[in-house]
């Protein structure tokens, strides 16, 4: 007994040890995403805060989406980070973890079984559906509006159980607080008449403070977009492009993503079902088999072990399929559907199976208590062993496609577009340090189309003040002349979609240093050096000695093989060299002079003069 009242005691722990290998999951499954730099939406709600008070922010003039509560924590959010962007995805894992451990208590409550709880919560954390919410700066605002559904389902799922009123008003609190998170969620509304309806006290007051609710939702939205019907992605209306058909066809897409099969365009998932290898598409196939062999385990509990359908029973499964069905039709309604619009849906098709394992349990229970029914593995554990097994093999194999799912994140757009700023935040800010402030970058080409603004608001992520000429885009290096320190120029990669520096490599094409003369312009007293001629053939020099002159210093000058003797007469001297475009000319400098008051000498002969080149 002694033992017993231990363990009792301390049972808590495992709780507690189970939370933190949540955590640990969240961290582990995710570790090969990160945000070093802005993309698409993410850099266009973070620019959105510069030079903005809180009150314009949170209630902008002009919108084409209502989202207050959501700006209020965006608005603190961004400035708690300030620039350091690198925090967004672990502060976003944190978040997973917490919502995960949440996950875990509920299901447990309903299920009765610690180990299925923790399973069930370690497949929210592993889905392949998680990516927004960890890779983008947004997935703040997908993690909120999910843990506002999950609040709203269970304070309603206590109010059907319980009957206590203040458990449906915690509900439509957590309704209204998610409508100006993310309107998609305002399809929720039936459910809380569904709760009103078949609670146990005040049906049609509750009935009608729903309805209320919702119109003044609506008009709230009315005043601030002047339209009732929410906006779509990418700039879609969906007054406009809803198609009956396309909605049917989007239902369709959804529950092939909830039983694990990939399909749509792979710019949105990654991977097509059709393309992965065979051996996942059967082990795919084997989980969608276990998770209806479930099902239909469950229906023949009710049917042979249970003399009668309790009326909880029905109320509960139609509350989670009624959040199941909701969440679906809101991600239907619009041009496409995104993966990240089925992890609500998923969610909750999770504690859905929680709380039907938990009612099979109870009558596998009732059953094992009964004298008729001699010692068995399955009265000692009082489960069902039969649907622990169908359950396990399901979740294996749901965990294993997601993690194979997981590997093609890079063929989805949002990531390579992520993959593409993350690089070119490497090969700038990261590089040279956090001062941007007297560098200037040039972009060959620009093949990724990064527009004018972006490019500007991309480094001003890292510092607000950055000069407004941060970036150009050149056709050729052969435009922008010598590259000096303050110079940054980046090519593109397309095969590897990223940014390369090759600020180095094309200041040594264009200036190739033989000896003699260095990249910060000083120059000894004999040097040798390559230049790249430009266009116009012209080499400009800019020849500067930083002492006082005497009047007979002068430097020989062989270009190709011709020499010419150049009298210093001031303390800047410029000199021009016309040769070939576009060719490589060979230069030998010797002065006949030195500085005498130089601190260092750098090669065998001592340092003269400082020389700049230009190249037109």
């Amino acid at each position: 007994m002694a033992i017993i009242k231990i363990e009792e005691k301390y049972e808590y722990l495992k709780d507690v040890l189970l939370s933190m290998l949540l955590i640990g999951i969240a961290f582990v499954i995710n570790a090969g995403m990160s945000i070093r730099g802005l993309y698409q939406d993410d850099l266009f709600m973070w620019s959105t805060r510069r030079g903005v008070g809180f009150f314009k922010y949170v209630f902008p003039e002009q919108t084409r989406k209502f989202r207050p509560v959501y700006w209020i924590v965006a608005w603190i959010y961004q400035g708690i980070l300030k620039n350091d962007i690198y925090l967004i995805v672990p502060i976003n894992m944190i978040i997973a973890a917490i919502i995960s451990i949440g996950v875990y208590f509920f299901a447990k409550s309903m299920a009765k079984s610690r180990g299925l709880a923790f399973t069930l919560s370690a497949m929210f954390l592993i889905s392949r559906f998680s990516y927004y919410n960890i890779g983008q700066f947004l997935g703040v605002m997908e993690a909120m509006a999910l843990v506002f559904a999950l609040l709203m389902l269970y304070f309603l799922y206590l109010y059907i159980k319980n009957g206590k009123g203040i458990y449906f008003y915690y509900a439509c609190g957590f309704y209204f607080l998610n409508c100006f998170t993310h309107e998609r969620f305002m399809v929720l509304l039936p459910m809380l008449i569904f709760a009103a309806i078949v609670g146990k006290r005040r049906k049609i007051l509750n009935a009608l403070i729903s309805i209320a609710l919702f119109v003044m939702i609506t008009l709230i939205r009315l005043l601030a977009l002047k339209s009732f019907v929410p906006e779509g992605t990418g700039g879609s209306k969906v007054s406009e492009t809803f198609n009956l058909a396309d909605f049917f066809s989007s239902m369709r897409i959804e529950i092939l993503y909830l039983l694990g099969i990939n399909t749509g365009p792979e710019h949105l998932n990654g991977i097509n079902f059709h393309n992965v290898n065979t051996a996942l598409k059967l082990v795919i196939i084997i989980g969608i088999l276990a998770a209806f062999a479930f099902i239909i385990k469950f229906i023949y509990s009710i049917a042979v072990y249970n003399k009668k359908i309790e009326l909880s029973w029905i109320k509960n499964i139609l509350l989670f399929t009624g959040f199941i069905i909701g969440s679906m039709v809101s991600s239907a309604v619009t041009i496409r559907v995104e993966m990240r619009w089925v992890y609500a849906p998923y969610l909750f098709m999770l504690l859905l199976i929680a709380y039907i394992y938990g009612v099979d349990k109870s009558i596998m229970v009732k059953r094992f208590k009964s004298k008729k029914i001699k010692a068995s593995p399955g009265k000692i554990f009082y489960v069902s062993f039969t649907a622990v097994v169908l359950l396990f093999v399901w979740a294996f194999c749901m965990i294993t496609a997601d993690i194979y799912y997981r590997g093609y994140y890079d063929n989805i757009y949002i990531f390579i577009g992520q993959n593409r700023a993350n690089s070119l935040a490497d090969e700038t800010y990261y590089k040279y340090g956090k001062d941007l402030s007297d560098k200037r970058i040039f972009i060959i080409k620009n093949d990724f189309k990064l527009s004018k603004f972006d490019s500007l608001e991309f480094f001003r992520s890292y510092d607000q003040n950055i000069r407004e000429d941060i970036v150009t885009f050149i056709e050729s290096y052969r435009s922008i002349g010598q590259i000096d320190d303050d110079m940054i120029v980046l090519s593109e990669d397309l095969k590897n979609n990223s940014y390369q520096d090759v600020t180095d490599f094309l200041r040594n094409i264009k200036i190739e240093n033989v000896y003699g003369h260095y990249s910060d312009g000083w120059t000894d007293e004999e040097a040798k050096l390559n230049v790249m001629s430009g266009e116009n053939g012209e080499i400009h020099f800019e020849i500067m000695y930083p002492g006082e002159l005497n009047g007979d210093e002068e430097i020989e000058i062989e270009v190709n093989g011709e020499k010419e003797t150049l009298y210093l007469i001031s303390n800047i001297t410029q000199y021009e060299i016309d040769t070939t475009p576009n060719s490589l000319t060979d230069i030998h400098l010797k002065s006949n002079f030195y500085l005498p008051d130089a601190t260092e000498q750098r090669g065998e002969d001592r340092l003269s003069y400082i020389l700049n080149i230009k190249i037109d």
